[in-house]
């Protein structure tokens, strides 16, 4: 049965959303603050086997969060297979992050990590998103974004996986193989997933990096240098370790 859109506010439509609105500055300040606060309180303060709970729920939550829009979106009829398949990045990641990351793998984690803060980050900071609180929609689009930069520091910071120069071009080149595949089957589908097709319909960083099919090269460019940028923090950090090693 479909849900009662006229009655709750969860399911009724709205455009309450701004970019860089009250509450789009609230949900940035709470993806940081949890994402440092969560990950240093249990590095510190917590045994390993619950941080490992710990970090099992939080890949179950934003799994569950692709999981459970889609299923409302099916049941209130409004499914668009142009739109609503899980094909973005950041919906990838989310529905994989379970079996990718039951057991703290490295190896994942390195690509993983490059992947959610160069690419999630903007999605955190120039959201496409109209709906505001407490449309299901809002509250899927932060846990999953939102829950992914929380779960790479959480990751990072609890499980101690330091990603390097060698993965960063190894996420590189198999986002190469992603934006290949997507564009193939945004091609089939007459779709614009990941935006590869035209830019969003709303204010973006793409708006920045030309026209099409010019902002595909540039974003390549950006991607980069956001990789770069986000691996120079763990860089810095290994050497403070190394120049200053914990006391034995």
């Amino acid at each position: 049965m479909p849900p009662n859109t006229s009655e709750s506010l969860f399911f009724r439509p709205n455009t309450d959303f701004q970019l860089f609105g009250n509450q789009h500055l609230v949900m940035i300040a709470l993806t940081l603050g949890l994402a440092f606060g969560i990950s240093f309180f249990v590095k510190n303060s917590l045994f390993k086997h619950h941080q490992l709970t710990i970090g099992r729920a939080l890949t179950l939550l934003i799994c569950l969060a692709v999981v459970g829009w889609i299923g409302i979106r099916m049941a209130m009829g409004e499914f668009d297979y142009k739109t609503d398949l899980p094909f973005d990045i950041c919906n990838i990641v989310a529905l994989s992050l379970p079996f990718l990351m039951w057991q703290p793998n490295p190896r994942i984690h390195e690509v993983l990590y490059f992947w959610i803060l160069a690419g999630t980050m903007q999605a955190v900071l120039t959201p496409h998103l109209f709906e505001g609180f407490p449309h299901f929609t809002f509250v899927k689009y932060w846990l999953v974004h939102g829950g992914l930069v929380v779960f790479a520091v959480y990751a990072t910071v609890v499980y101690g996986i330091r990603p390097t120069w060698k993965s960063l071009w190894r996420s590189f080149l198999l986002l190469q193989g992603y934006v290949a595949a997507l564009f193939c089957i945004n091609l089939m589908l007459g779709s614009n997933y990941a935006y590869l097709m035209r830019k969003p319909p709303v204010a973006s960083a793409l708006d920045y990096l030309g026209d099409y099919p010019w902002y595909l090269l540039s974003s390549e460019l950006v991607a980069l240098f956001m990789f770069v940028l986000v691996l120079l923090p763990l860089l810095f950090l290994k050497k403070e370790l190394a120049v200053n090693p914990p006391p034995q």
